[in-house]
């Protein structure tokens, strides 16, 4: 069989990703070189970590959504914009939502809030931002 086969084992995916795929991409990208296929070795459970081996891949798509709103003190709400009561109502739509339905191979798409920060720790001051990461 003609063509180049690379084995590419994923190590950094879990968070920013800087050394993982993207950068392999790039390096091959950079030295004009090109793949005929690849065998991407990503852990996947059930259960335990790796006690699955799945033909294909599920996606991902991870996105940071900053709300600004007006800062203010809790005793003067309509002084402020709280962005956590902007956010909410968005996010918990969103959460709910059907997106589809699977296949034989891959459980349906969910959206998944994985890390929202806002205030300052104070319980008497509306916030100013939120920031809610989600997959």
């Amino acid at each position: 069989h003609k063509g180049k086969v690379a084995f590419l084992i994923t190590s950094d995916e879990e968070g920013p990703a800087h050394h993982g795929t993207k950068a392999v991409v790039e390096r091959l990208a950079a030295r004009k070189e090109r793949l005929d296929w690849c065998i991407v070795g990503e852990p996947s459970s059930t259960t335990l970590v790796g006690d699955v081996v799945k033909n294909g891949r599920r996606g991902s798509l991870g996105a940071k959504l900053t709300v600004r709103g007006l800062q203010g003190h809790v005793a003067y709400p309509h002084l402020a914009k709280n962005p956590i009561h902007l956010a909410a109502p968005a996010l918990a739509e969103l959460a709910a939502e059907h997106w589809d339905h699977g296949n034989d191979f891959f459980p349906p798409t969910s959206f998944q809030i994985s890390n929202v920060n806002s205030g300052t720790g104070a319980t008497n001051v509306i916030p100013g931002d939120l920031v809610a990461v989600f997959n």
